[in-house]
């Protein structure tokens, strides 16, 4: 029994002076969330009244992974900010969200169930035994008649069947329930590992003149958020323009939901290196051989110094938001920020959860392509002028073409061109086709060199009920070696690309007709050498 009360003794102590008792406890409010494309700033207030001399404001119930250098005070009032100290919460109990509690629902529903199961095996079991304890229907002095021994066979026959089907059907549902139940306690489990990891507390001292009230704005960075662009590129009928859907999937695992919460999502990554490049003296000499050379090998240790910024008495006061219809996008000096319309709740599971942010109409042109060196099916490809002016980032597109799914593709502006060419898929009713022509192939040898000449007939047919145009594509060899002569014979009026190789018609197709396109040239190198990739 001493032993008991000195545990208590213990614990009390522990609490006392985990939380003194002149420390003034805030659940701040969560007003906003930027949320980066790796991390998120939280932002926080809470108003409460202080006493004259030192106080101490406890910001409890914080993320669980906060950037300890990004913390950020200010103050409202007649107060001086003493200092900022951060700590973690290990014993202060936390708050059971919904899940949680439904989930625990759900538990006792289940484990009643399973009672109620094992309570229907017990009494069948029970019966089980007492028709086997009272079998003997008979004695020695007493015989029993063929007619009782049949109504009494059958009577087990029936009664112990219907009871082991029943025991089979209640084996079957406490496998289920039982399943079910495993479940649940393996989603709590993880649920209350969350909950039970330590949270964050930001304690700040401040100096008051007088009894007031005062407003406190707390922020900070956490490294358990971000978010990353996905399009859906919708062209829906031809000479129109094509639809952008700019998405974001934001994602976060900071300990609790955001819920109901002002989302912005910015385009700056703070995670990043952001110190310049210098470049220093470029030394070059002759190369010395080394006969001997005594590696070592050293550990640096850095401390960081983490600084926190306080401010007292400077904050703005709030401004009100204007909401619109769709998410303003406002370029900042390094970044772009979306602000939405709608309050937004993300939940703390670590998963992506889609959240629109504009819609664009580009300027879209239709046309169809062939490669038929590679493929003899005609493309249906649309391209989009001026998209990158949309602050657009790298990113997986989906896209749709006639409200039908028909492929991925990934938009990079920092490599691709003003115009970005999407491909919609194949058109059955154009075919290409790319036939050699044997007539005016051959192999010439001369004296020292071999001259072979190529040729191929190029056909596209139109089986649809409209003309269409397509460019149609192909290629002819480059050569690396002044001994290597290509020479382009007959081209049928395409364009060529020199220092690609590539020839290029615009080939005009009426509806059920065929055009034809030759291609020849001629590759001349010494006979006593052989071409590779010919």
């Amino acid at each position: 029994m001493k032993k008991i009360l000195f545990g208590i003794f213990i614990i009390i102590q522990i609490s006392s002076t985990v939380w003194a008792s002149d420390e003034i406890i805030l659940k701040p409010t969560m007003d906003n969330v930027k949320v980066f494309l790796r991390g998120a700033q939280l932002s926080y207030s809470a108003k409460t009244k202080v006493d004259k001399g030192i106080n101490d404001l406890v910001f409890n119930a914080l993320a669980s992974n906060i950037n300890s250098n990004s913390i950020n005070v200010s103050a409202k009032g007649d107060v001086v900010i003493m200092s900022v100290v951060q700590r973690f919460d290990y014993m202060r109990p936390q708050e059971k969200n919904s899940k949680i509690k439904l989930l625990e629902d759900s538990l006792e529903t289940q484990n009643k169930l399973l009672a109620f199961n094992h309570n229907d095996n017990d009494v069948l079991k029970y019966e089980t035994d007492l028709i086997l304890a009272n079998k003997n229907i008979g004695n020695e002095k007493i015989g029993v008649s063929v007619s009782e021994l049949q109504k009494m066979a059958e009577f087990y026959r029936k009664r112990l069947g219907e009871i082991k089907a029943k025991m089979f059907d209640l084996s079957l549902t406490e496998k289920k329930i039982q399943k079910n139940i495993d479940r649940i306690q393996a989603q709590l489990k993880e649920l209350n590992d969350q909950l039970n990891k330590p949270t964050n507390e930001v304690i700040v001292t401040l100096s008051s003149n007088s009894y007031q009230t005062v407003e406190v704005d707390l922020s900070f960075l956490i490294y358990d958020a971000g978010w990353q662009p996905v399009y859906d590129i919708r062209a829906d009928k031809l000479n129109s323009p094509a639809a952008l859907n700019y998405k974001a999937n934001v994602w976060q695992n900071c300990g609790f939901d955001w819920k109901d919460v002002d989302i912005v999502l910015s385009t700056r990554n703070p995670n990043v290196n952001n110190e310049k490049p210098e470049l220093h003296p470029w030394f070059i000499d002759f190369e010395h051989p080394v006969l001997y050379r005594e590696m070592k090998s050293g550990a640096m240790k850095a401390q960081i110094s983490q600084e926190i910024r306080v401010t007292a008495n400077e904050a703005a006061a709030p401004q009100a938001k204007s909401m619109a219809d769709f998410f303003e996008a406002v370029e900042t000096q390094l970044a772009v920020e979306f602000t939405p319309t709608i309050k937004y709740s993300i939940p703390a599971d670590n998963k992506p959860h889609a959240v629109a942010l504009q819609n664009y109409s580009i300027p879209a042109k239709y046309e169809y392509y062939a490669a038929p060196k590679f493929d003899t099916n005609a493309f249906l490809v649309v391209q989009l002028t001026n998209w990158t002016s949309y602050n657009l980032l790298p990113g997986q597109a989906n896209i749709y073409f006639e409200n039908s799914f028909v492929g991925q593709t990934n938009i990079n502006p920092q490599t691709t061109n003003d115009t970005l060419s999407i491909s919609l898929g194949r058109d059955p009713n154009i075919s290409v086709s790319r036939e050699v022509l044997k007539d005016f192939s051959e192999d010439k040898f001369l004296s020292s060199n071999v001259e072979r000449t190529f040729a191929y007939e190029i056909k596209i047919k139109n089986n649809k009920k409209l003309p269409v145009k397509i460019w149609v594509e192909d290629q002819i060899p480059l050569s690396k070696n002044e001994d290597i002569v290509v020479k382009l014979i007959e081209t049928s009026g395409a364009g060529y690309k020199t220092e690609e190789g590539k020839l290029k018609w615009l080939v005009d197709v009426d509806a059920g007709k065929s055009v034809v396109k030759k291609l020849v040239y001629s590759v001349k190198y010494p006979k006593d050498k052989r071409i590779q990739g010919l």
